[in-house]
């Protein structure tokens, strides 16, 4: 019997080589909450998340659209492993990759002979002598799983938030985990104040005396049910409260790019800098601002694609979803 073991990166990846789980690890190398996720065939999807996740310095949109067609052929050729395993977590960055393996896999005919582990820890962090613990919560992957997955990939791709917001209140089959992703997936849509949850739970720490970059990371990631933002995805959204036309902190010696971390100066530089809110940070805080209509907006939220004159706000505290839309 042949096995191939689909999971979230590298670090997990590894881990499991080293247990000698299964006979194939394919690590699935994706940031999905970020960028545009758009419905598109797969080479088409392929150059468009290659063209996102590119910083030209650490790794070229070429080298990684090579290797996600790699990853495509694989999956393609799916009837040469006898079993497939998936093992993922329970934090937002692997429940929306969990969605898209199984619509892929429900799209090349792959439905038999596929299992789920749904790890309640974060594998990366785990020794290699407890994932055959955490093997033992692996279950397979029923008709109506892939049928949630495929439904919801598509909303997320092509719908809008409303079909996600939709799509969480109903009973969910087989994935424990993904009403809480989905719920956190909303709360990065901006809020009555214009910032997404990260936003304002950056500002939050801040605030509150956490004032430098590196440290501030860690606090806002503790306060999250399952932490799920790299480091460069942080101090993406960190830089972009203060290099925009109204600031809401001050401090960074200059807007993150990847390459920073390849200079040990200019990353202790840049993760030890002292920030501070700005009087217009302030007036957010205290509910008397609006950041959209001072900053404007441009972002993606999976295949939807939320501008300034046409955006989804989410009321986190009456759980409600309302569409701007400028006259």
């Amino acid at each position: 019997m042949t096995d191939l073991i689909i999971t979230n990166g590298d670090q997990a990846a590894d881990l499991l080589k080293q247990a000698g789980i299964g006979d194939m690890v394919l690590p699935w190398r994706d940031v999905l909450h970020e960028g545009p996720v758009p419905d598109a065939d797969d080479m088409l999807f392929a150059k468009i998340r290659a063209a996102t996740l590119a910083d030209g310095h650490v790794m070229t949109s070429a080298q990684i659209q090579k290797g996600m067609t790699a990853r495509l052929e694989l999956m393609r050729n799916h009837q040469q492993f006898d079993r497939i395993a998936l093992w993922f977590e329970h934090d937002l960055y692997d429940q929306l990759q969990i969605l898209q393996v199984l619509d892929m896999l429900s799209r090349f005919n792959r439905i038999n002979n596929v299992t789920i582990v749904q790890s309640p820890a974060y594998l990366g962090m785990q020794p290699v002598d407890k994932l055959a613990r955490i093997a033992e919560l692996s279950l397979p992957v029923l008709d109506r799983m892939f049928a949630f997955a495929s439904r919801t990939w598509k909303a997320y791709v092509s719908g809008s938030p409303e079909a996600i917001n939709e799509i969480r209140k109903d009973p969910i089959p087989g994935f424990p985990f993904m009403g809480q992703a989905l719920l956190r997936l909303l709360q990065e849509l901006p809020g009555p104040d214009g910032l997404s949850r990260t936003e304002r739970q950056i500002l939050y720490r801040l605030n509150r005396g956490v004032n430098r970059p590196g440290m501030l990371f860690a606090q806002v990631l503790n306060m999250e049910e399952a932490a799920f933002l790299g480091d460069w995805s942080f101090f993406r959204i960190l830089s972009s409260l203060q290099f925009c036309p109204r600031p809401v902190l001050t401090g960074l010696p200059q807007n993150f790019k990847p390459r920073i971390f390849k200079d040990g100066d200019q990353r202790k530089e840049f993760i030890t800098s002292q920030l501070h809110v700005t009087d217009f940070g302030k007036r957010l805080l205290d509910g008397k601002a609006d950041y959209i209509a001072e900053n404007g907006l441009h972002r993606w939220w999976g295949g939807t694609e939320l501008t300034t004159a046409n955006h989804w706000r989410w009321d986190d505290e009456s759980g409600t979803l309302t569409h701007h839309r400028a006259s």
